[in-house]
């Protein structure tokens, strides 16, 4: 003990002047820049490590000082300041990790509150992490994307630096090709499947129920996982066995929907290229990053950004043509108009009401140049008040198309008045079951009774001009459920040819009319275990997944 306590006064001794902290605000360069610089010149960063290890009072008033003098415009201290502080954090590697991650960022009090000074560190925080040991740099990297909000770019390019992945995503971009192959989503072999499955939201048992299903039904099929740590590790030892490759998303609080942000295109030659959408969803900025990670992390893949806005989950691509609602190209017109809201108290003349098609066509013809496919809509424009009831619900959960032989379209549009018949005539044992795996506590008579009129009519404009375009419709149930305001539908599906896949709604009369609605179209539909904490929020297969096709 006493040798320990020599040597701490020894240590402690060699340290220059350390200048106080001020009352409020971050210490003076005039005054930090000069201990930096003796600091530097009289003390190796192992024996300041070992000091700050056994004096951790020292700390706060070192590292604030230091901090100011990470601003420095001098360029050798510029320079040399954050290679040592490198060193000093590679010497630590023994404290918890909060004193480690403070060494790493150097003032985390200044990190949170002064842009400049975050930028700063950011700017060599990959250098400091790059020399801790892999596992130690990973907890750093994922403590400050959960608890600090590091962004995407520095957390990928610290991964790199500790060799934690082989690639960033900035050396995997490319200009967008107008030659790129677009999928067309209802009918080429899937080749691979990506999911979004963070324990955020979903249990690895959950996930692997799920997965296991979806292996069974295409055992060639890889399945791609964007996943956190914790259900990486869960999933790694079911690799070989579901054929499973899977993606470390950094923590990122990426949604469970990969369908929305981003298309899974080919070049010519074969290549994956994921083409991110311009138009960032709000409230899922983090998402545009999937398709980041993705090409950074398997083999021969690219991402670009699309020159057009779009929204998969309101885009239904048959090979003749791209179908969308007038909800699709919403975000896109109200730009081009430059407002923030739909003009409805315009479309009561005739001059309202054109100014907005105006936009909406328009918006359209940027979809049609994208695909290279002509965009038609799935209902007419001639009475705009009697869409609006579709506002909100994604075009693929109450619409599906199923291309047939000799160039025929099948369509399945959805229909809440036989949603709510399979409320009313469900069993107490189903309606059970269903309440206990949604979390809700309604009756299947109140249920019944929730459906919008509103949402009725614009399924109802639907199928009728489907009829009109020379399509055979037939209805299939949805039904509203109440509080948290998600379908159950028997849309919302995956084609390959001759079959579709999507979430079991787990009323057994839907998933029934669902599977015989396909079958007279000449599809066999799989149902899988549905991913609950996704269709609650909104989201269905088609949303929760997408796909490589060959």
């Amino acid at each position: 003990m006493l040798l320990a306590a020599a040597v701490c006064m020894v240590a402690a001794s060699a340290l220059p002047p350390v200048p106080p902290l001020p009352s409020s605000g971050w210490p003076a360069a005039s005054v930090a820049e000069p201990f930096a610089r003796a600091l530097l010149a009289r003390v190796p960063a192992a024996e300041l490590a070992h000091t700050l290890a056994a004096q951790p009072e020292l700390e706060p008033v070192i590292l604030r000082n230091l901090g100011t003098a990470m601003m420095t415009s001098d360029a050798a201290l510029r320079d040399a300041l954050p290679r040592y502080l490198g060193d000093v954090a590679r010497a630590s590697t023994s404290l918890e990790l909060p004193r480690l991650i403070a060494l790493v960022v150097v003032d985390p009090q200044r990190y949170g509150a002064d842009a400049a000074f975050r930028a700063r560190i950011n700017s060599v925080l990959p250098r400091s992490v790059g020399k801790l040991p892999k596992a130690t740099a990973a907890q750093v990297i994922r403590e400050l994307t959960t608890s600090a909000d590091l962004d995407f770019s520095t957390a990928e390019a610290a991964a790199a630096a500790a060799h934690l992945i082989a690639h960033t995503s900035a050396e995997r971009h490319v200009a967008f090709d107008r030659s790129l192959r677009l999928p067309n989503d209802s009918g080429s072999a899937i080749e691979a499947s990506i999911f979004s499955l963070n324990t955020a939201a979903f249990t690895p048992a959950e996930a692997l129920r799920f997965l296991s299903a979806v292996h069974a039904a295409s055992p060639a099929r890889r399945l791609i996982i964007l996943g956190d740590a914790a259900m990486l590790a869960e999933l790694a030892s079911h690799k070989q066995e579901l054929n499973l490759e899977l993606v470390d998303n950094l923590d990122r609080l990426f949604t469970p929907w990969p369908r929305d942000p981003f298309i899974a295109g080919r070049t010519k030659n074969g290549n994956a290229v994921f083409v991110n959408r311009p138009n960032v969803q709000p409230h899922r900025e983090e998402d545009q990053n999937m398709a980041r990670l993705l090409a950074a992390s398997l083999p021969n893949a690219r991402w670009t950004v699309a020159p057009a806005p779009f929204h998969n989950g309101h885009i239904l691509r048959t090979p003749a043509a791209v179908w969308i609602s007038i909800h699709s190209v919403e975000p896109r017109a109200l730009e081009l108009l430059g407002l923030n809201h739909v003009p409805v108290e315009t479309f009561n003349t005739r001059q309202g009401t054109d100014r907005y098609l105006q936009a909406v066509r328009r918006a359209a013809g940027e979809l049609e140049a994208l695909f290279h496919s002509p965009v038609r809509f799935v209902h007419p424009l001639t009475n705009l008040a009697r869409l609006g009831g579709g506002a909100g619900v994604d075009l693929d959960s109450i619409v599906t198309l199923l291309p047939r032989a000799g160039g025929k379209t099948d369509a399945l549009v959805a229909d809440l008045n036989l949603g709510a018949a399979a409320a009313k005539n469900a069993t107490a044992a189903e309606w059970a079951a269903l309440r206990s795996a949604y979390g809700f506590s309604e009756d299947a008579a109140a249920v019944a009774s929730m459906q919008s009129a509103a949402l009725q009519q614009y399924l109802d404009e639907i199928a009728a001009e489907l009829r009109r375009a020379g399509m055979t419709v037939r209805r299939v149930p949805l039904l509203q459920m109440p509080r948290r305001d998600f379908l159950l539908t028997a849309n919302n599906v995956v084609l390959e040819t001759r079959r579709a896949e999507g979430f079991a709604t787990l009323l057994p009369s839907i998933d029934r009319a669902a599977r015989d609605a396909f079958a007279a179209s000449g599809y066999r539909l799989d149902l899988f275990p549905p991913l609950v904490e996704s269709v609650v929020k909104g989201g269905g297969y088609r949303c929760a997944s997408n796909h490589l096709r060959k």
